[in-house]
């Protein structure tokens, strides 16, 4: 029975539910020490959850591009720059969206 709908989360909603109660009854109790640490993971857990839950971004392979570059294949190559431009606003909605609120 592979068409019976799902009343779960999803893994994005998981997510979502694991940072909301780490943050409302964990976080609260770190001590000192620990209070950063506990930040990181509830920024890790908004990071993942925000990945799962993006569209295919079509992020680019890097590798071989950068070695098209640095051959000097792409100098003055407008629409690569809109692509770049395009694919590091993607990158950034998923893992620090207040930079672009920022700017």
């Amino acid at each position: 029975m592979t068409d019976v709908p799902r009343d779960q989360p999803d893994a994005a909603g998981l997510i979502a539910i694991a940072r909301t109660t780490f943050l409302g009854e964990i976080q609260p109790f770190l001590k000192d020490e620990l209070r950063l640490t506990g930040l990181m993971i509830a920024n890790a857990l908004a990071i993942a959850e925000r990945e799962l839950r993006a569209p295919d971004p079509g992020l680019l392979d890097a590798e071989p591009l950068v070695h098209a570059i640095r051959a000097g294949r792409h100098d003055g190559d407008a629409g690569l720059h809109a692509l770049l431009r395009d694919d590091a606003r993607r990158r950034l909605e998923i893992s620090n969206p207040r930079y672009l609120k920022d700017t």
